[in-house]
């Protein structure tokens, strides 16, 4: 398969950062570059916040935004110089981050972390691996969680 670009949704979660590992590997044998993107879904976060402020809105995107950051520097910095690789920060809904990213970026493959959800959870609680799966026009490949990796939110 000829890939040119491979994205790579991440969270901070140990499940994507192995998926950053698989990422790499696949890069350096196919002579790919690396889309790192972090979606800082906000929109449960503001509706519990309530309508209290603009300030407190623009307060929490900000603190999401640099968490963002953080992460992305994160896997940056562990991807070999040998492997071209960038990244961005956007909010919204992440299902749907990736899938625009997948046509602006121009990728040609998605290697991503799951929480390794059964499918009765994954069914009652949404799954983001599962939206970009069954959406996604190119190969999808899911890294799953280890049984010791932090609870976070899936990307």
């Amino acid at each position: 398969m000829d890939c040119e670009a491979i994205l790579v949704p991440v969270d901070g979660s140990g499940s994507s950062r192995r998926a950053a590992e698989t990422a790499i590997e696949l890069a350096r044998a196919s002579e790919a570059r690396i889309e790192y993107l972090y979606a800082a879904d906000l929109k449960d976060t503001l509706s519990q916040a309530g309508q209290d402020s603009r300030a407190q809105h623009h307060s929490v995107l900000e603190m999401a935004v640099e968490e963002g950051r953080q992460i992305l520097n994160d896997m940056l910095e562990m991807t070999p110089a040998d492997v071209p690789a960038r990244g961005r920060c956007v909010s919204g809904d992440p299902a749907k981050a990736i899938m625009r990213s997948l046509e602006e970026d121009g990728c040609d493959m998605v290697v991503m972390g799951t929480r390794g959800l059964g499918a009765l959870q994954a069914a009652f609680l949404g799954s983001v691996s599962s939206y970009v799966l069954q959406h996604a026009k190119c190969p999808v490949t899911l890294v799953k969680a280890d049984d010791g990796d932090e609870a976070f939110e899936e990307f």
